[in-house]
């Protein structure tokens, strides 16, 4: 079995050390990118929240419409005190008739009943008299019942319910149409909401590129300060020497003070950037202060246009189709309404009971004529189509207009790199000949501190041209309608 030395061990641990701490350094640099950072702006924008808030509500709007159709069931109590007491009557005309009748035929039958029982004579002819007037003073007395009689109860307190169900079976098409309403009206809503994440995307951006400028403008003073340095050792060896004068070294210091004073400049500058980023994504100030971007020119796909890809666009777009279901809605209203319904009915008194009535049905409702209501919201649903589509052409004009006007800031951008840069290589050049002519004596401190302070101002100068050149590349890609997170170069 082949051994290992404690020493190749410890070598060996440190090295797996070293390459797990590169590996977590990298993965924070790797998580704090611009398209990372523009993703927790959009989560932990509260205006985002709130927008798709608005947009889930009309969705809900959307299903209270379609739950137009679902059944309601409820029950229906009360108490009523009564003014007047209840009286209950009834036509028994036909009633009275019948028992008459009746007690005709029940007197035919006794008096043949009687005469073949086998009785005496005598008998039969008591029995007849009294059957004959038990049907005169029964007839009497029916003939004197009034054919409408009526029963007065007297108590005043009364109670019922009612138990239901009743479901829509038809809306005149009210229901489906306002509901398309509400989906598309969401729809635009949610257009509004991608247009504020493009927002929160191109200021996050901007932020994070502003903490780029700074960084290298920081660095670029380091590069300053340390040619200070250099030519504060020749001036000293110059002097010594009789090239250079207390003159000359104080210009230096004077020049390294300008350099403390941008670079306190840049700090604060850097410090608000931090606090706006933190504001903007929620991370800790601590953990952004270990970001270090860098800047690139950011060049654009012009084959990528969609115009009517905006947001804006696809909003008022959303916001017609809105708008038309709406107005055929309103003209629905013309046609009859339908529904089913089953009931359960019971009431009563304290001496009266009611027994429970079931029913069950269906109804229209159709208003002929309201007055003129409803043809007053059709001619308003249909203007606001009307205005809202104007709307549109005018905002195509717009987008159209406002996308050319970026891409020509875009390619005045970009070209403006290309002439700092020349810039800036013309200033080394004049620096580096400054120099050489400062070490044969051919120039003095002051012109070689006018240089190089040149070529720091050129610097600058480069680096904030990339920095706008990828703000315009941003607005530009927005105007085409293809902006996202993903569209994001880190």
């Amino acid at each position: 079995m082949l051994k290992i030395s404690k020493k190749v061990k410890s070598t060996v641990t440190v090295f797996l050390l070293m390459i797990i701490s590169s590996f977590a350094l990298g993965q924070t640099d790797t998580n704090l990118t611009r398209r990372a950072l523009a993703t927790k702006a959009i989560n932990n924008s509260h205006i985002v929240k709130i927008k798709q808030n608005e947009a889930k509500a009309s969705h809900l709007d959307k299903q209270r419409a379609l739950y137009t159709y679902i059944p309601k069931v409820g029950v229906k109590g009360g108490y009523a005190y009564l003014l007047n007491d209840i009286t209950i009557s009834r036509d028994i005309s036909g009633t009275k008739n019948q028992a008459l009748y009746g007690l005709e035929n029940s007197k035919n039958q006794s008096l043949a009943q009687l005469a073949s029982s086998g009785l005496p004579p005598t008998m039969i002819g008591v029995a007849t008299p009294l059957i004959e007037g038990v049907y005169n003073n029964i007839g009497g007395m029916v003939n004197q019942i009034p054919n409408t009689p009526s029963i007065s109860i007297q108590d005043n307190n009364f109670w019922f319910y009612d138990a239901y169900v009743e479901m829509v079976i038809f809306s005149g098409l009210q229901a489906p149409t306002f509901a398309k309403a509400a989906e598309a009206k969401s729809e635009a809503q949610q257009a509004m909401v991608d247009q504020e994440k493009n927002e929160i995307i191109m200021e996050t951006l901007s932020y994070y590129d502003k903490m780029a400028v700074v960084n290298q403008s920081l660095k670029v003073l380091e590069e300053s300060q340390k040619r200070l340095d250099k030519q504060t050792e020749f001036a000293n060896k110059a002097k010594e020497v009789g090239l250079a004068t207390e003159y000359d070294l104080n210009k230096i210091r004077i020049a390294e003070k300008d350099i403390i004073a941008k670079r306190i400049e840049l700090e604060a500058s850097r410090s608000l950037v931090i606090q706006k980023l933190q504001q903007l994504t929620g991370i800790d100030k601590e953990e952004l202060t270990t970001i270090n971007p860098e800047l690139t020119l950011w060049m654009v796909d012009e084959n990528e246009i969609n115009l009517s890809n905006r947001n804006e666009i696809k909003a008022l777009e959303h916001s017609i189709e809105a708008l038309e279901y709406k107005h055929k809605g309103e003209q629905y209203g013309a046609l009859p309404k339908a529904k089913a319904f089953a009931h359960v009915v019971q009431g009563g008194t304290n001496m009266t009971n009611i027994d429970a009535v079931p029913f069950v049905g269906v109804a229209m409702q159709w208003e002929i004529f309201d007055g003129l209501q409803r043809k007053r919201e059709v001619q308003k649903s249909e203007l606001a189509v009307i205005s809202m589509k104007e709307k549109k052409a005018y905002a195509q004009d717009l987008v159209q207009l406002d996308f050319q006007k970026k891409k020509m800031e875009w390619q005045v951008a970009t070209q403006m790199v290309d002439v700092s840069n020349q810039k800036l290589d013309g200033a080394q050049t004049g620096l580096k000949i400054k120099v050489q002519e400062a070490q044969n004596g051919l120039t003095d401190v002051t012109d070689v501190l006018d240089e190089i302070s040149e070529y720091e101002k050129f610097q600058l100068e480069y680096i904030q041209s990339i920095a706008n050149q990828r703000q315009k590349a941003v607005a530009l890609i927005n105007a085409m309608g293809v902006l996202n997170v993903e569209h994001i170069q880190n």
